[in-house]
């Protein structure tokens, strides 16, 4: 199943009914905080939909694939879903009041949950950079 504008613009989640596993690829990862390449057609409100799409389609025992990281579940996309959804409104926020990226970076918005997200590639730098870059865009 396409989720259009996702990590990019080709995100595919994958379903194996039988065996109740979704194979999600990049849109959602394990370890760091979620990537949205901006440049190859991805979107906040993609990766966002595509989340919540999973989460609707995941059960409480269905095994969860991720682009990067173990094995998980629904819970841990929700959890991440949430704490992309916390950061953003207070990256708005921010942007409402005309900070730049470094002031924003400075401003430490995700600081509450850095210790709940495992290390990865993804920095909360990076997350912000593009979160920033996105919102900028539309205000």
């Amino acid at each position: 199943m396409p989720m259009r504008h996702a990590h990019t613009d080709g995100d595919t989640l994958v379903r194996f009914t039988k065996h109740d596993i979704l194979a999600v690829g990049d849109y959602y990862r394990g370890v760091g905080y979620p990537f949205v390449d901006l440049k190859s057609g991805g979107s906040l409100q993609g990766i966002l939909d595509a989340l919540g799409d999973t989460v609707g389609r995941a059960g409480p025992h269905t095994k969860i694939i991720p682009g990067h990281g173990p094995v998980t579940d629904r819970n841990a996309v929700m959890q991440q879903r949430d704490i992309l959804l916390a950061i953003r409104d207070r990256v708005a926020v921010l942007v409402e009041q005309n900070k730049t990226l470094e002031e924003v970076i400075a401003a430490k918005p995700t600081a509450e949950f850095d210790a709940q997200v495992p290390q990865g590639p993804q920095t909360a730098e990076r997350l912000l950079t593009w979160l920033y870059a996105e919102l900028k865009a539309v205000h």
